[in-house]
């Protein structure tokens, strides 16, 4: 399933924002070398589109686009992260609440 936020995903429902963040970011660091090459590449393949896109506008009127692809860059990782973070949420959990 794909998750667009980090408070969807039942495994992190009773941390906080910080704690998710956290978790996730341990999660990210288990994964594979091969897994972390085509994360990227997901990541790549939707964003190019929406930079590329970018240098069809000159002065003034690329500040708004600029924006837009600032506030959507997010929106766009987010869920490609949370889906390769998934498979290794357990361990991250574990790991996150041996730190604490």
């Amino acid at each position: 399933m794909i998750y667009f936020f980090s408070s969807q995903i039942p495994e992190l429902k009773t941390f906080k924002v910080r704690q998710r963040q956290q978790i996730i970011a341990i999660a990210l660091s288990h994964l594979s070398p091969m897994h972390k090459i085509v994360l990227s590449v997901c990541k790549l393949t939707f964003l190019a589109p929406l930079f590329l896109g970018l240098a069809y506008f000159e002065g003034w009127m690329l500040l708004p686009w600029l924006l837009l692809a600032g506030l959507s860059y997010p929106l766009i990782t987010t869920p490609v992260e949370n889906m390769f973070a998934q498979p290794h949420l357990r361990k991250a959990i574990q790991e996150f609440k041996q730190g604490e």
